[in-house]
């Protein structure tokens, strides 16, 4: 079963007094590439996030947002800066000649008099934090696995198509062969089969789809292996195109042509 690069997930744990939310998502990239966001003075938790990752995904392009809150912040007032503040204010006051007078409001909202206490990393934030992280990376890549269930079901549909189509084309060429034996010299005859012999073509593309249904069957990482022989399918498909005089072999290599350029677009959502 195929794996999808495209999901989302976001739980939350609380903490004593500080609340965690950490969120993630993905898009396909055709590598393992991260985007973490943390709070101020939280960048050790980086690593911890980015090696539990690297164990569980392959590719994509993963964002990751942690927010912390404190569900009862604690107000710190530095009364030694208030105080230098108040002191250094007066003296400007009076060297300046003025008769202001300094309020609470004004004070209060000097830089760094009020403080919130905030959150920091210690050994119990760490556990908790790896312990959130794998239980969002658990449901995330759930989320991925729901992806690659409809994208298998998709594209071995269109595996069907390509197999149905080719048994059509087979089929048009044997009767083309049969009509040109009755009309055309032994000479001509030689020379039709020679430029209309798709063969080959029929037969690598025969073990191209079989290859590629057990590649998805199989399971695990295998996107870019996907994409490479859906490419070598529309390869044979041109080499049939071009060799093939007949309408409605034509019409079955348009539709095979259609049915690889779709699974090569999903493809590059897949792991």
């Amino acid at each position: 079963m195929l794996i999808g690069m495209t999901a989302f997930a976001q739980m939350s744990l609380r903490l004593k007094d500080i609340q965690l939310n950490l969120e993630m998502r993905s898009v396909n990239h055709r590598f393992l590439d991260f985007s973490i966001h943390l709070p101020e003075g939280f960048a050790a938790v980086e690593d911890i996030i980015k090696g539990q990752l690297k164990n569980k995904l392959n590719r994509g392009r993963v964002t990751v947002n942690l927010v912390i809150a404190k569900m009862h912040p604690k107000v710190i007032v530095d009364y030694e800066l208030a105080d230098k503040y108040v002191r250094n204010l007066k003296h400007l006051n009076q060297r300046l000649g003025l008769h202001d007078n300094l309020s609470l409001n004004q004070i209060v909202n000097l830089e760094g008099v009020l403080k919130i206490e905030k959150a920091h990393i210690n050994p119990e934030f760490i556990q908790a934090m790896k312990s959130l992280t794998a239980k969002v990376l658990d449901k995330f890549i759930h989320a991925r696995q729901k992806e690659g269930r409809a994208l298998t079901l998709d594209i071995l549909r269109r595996i069907r198509i390509i197999g149905s189509e080719s048994a059509k084309i087979r089929r048009a060429m044997e009767a083309l062969s049969r009509k040109k034996r009755q009309g055309l010299s032994d000479d001509e005859y030689g020379v039709f089969l020679k430029n209309t012999d798709i063969a080959e073509e029929l037969t690598r593309l025969s073990y191209h789809l079989k290859n590629f249904s057990g590649i998805i069957h199989k399971g695990g990482p295998c996107g870019k292996e996907l994409d490479f022989i859906a490419q070598e399918i529309q390869r044979e498909a041109n080499t049939i195109s071009a060799k093939a005089q007949s309408a409605q072999a034509s019409s079955s290599v348009v539709k095979i042509k259609s049915a690889v350029e779709q699974i090569r677009e999903q493809v590059q959502n897949v792991e």
